[in-house]
């Protein structure tokens, strides 16, 4: 069964990194798989920049509209 994506939630999430990039708000698509509990290769995603442990690292993030839309088309 498919979560329901609630924005509100996942900013609450310490548990998923995210980031606002141009008043849009992306998510790290590893912690997304792992929330989730999905593959979700295959999304469309860029690369943004996190700052952990005081360590620059790019990820592959996406938005919550990505995400869904991959869902969507994957139970078709």
């Amino acid at each position: 069964m498919q979560k329901k994506l609630k924005e509100a939630i996942l900013l609450k999430d310490a548990s998923v990194k995210k980031v606002q990039f141009d008043k849009i708000w992306f998510f790290d698509l590893h912690d997304m798989e792992d929330y989730l509990h999905e593959d979700l290769t295959g999304v469309e995603f860029i690369h943004l920049p996190f700052v952990i442990d005081d360590e620059k690292v790019e990820t592959k993030c996406a938005t919550i509209e990505d995400i869904e839309r991959f869902q969507n088309d994957k139970n078709k």
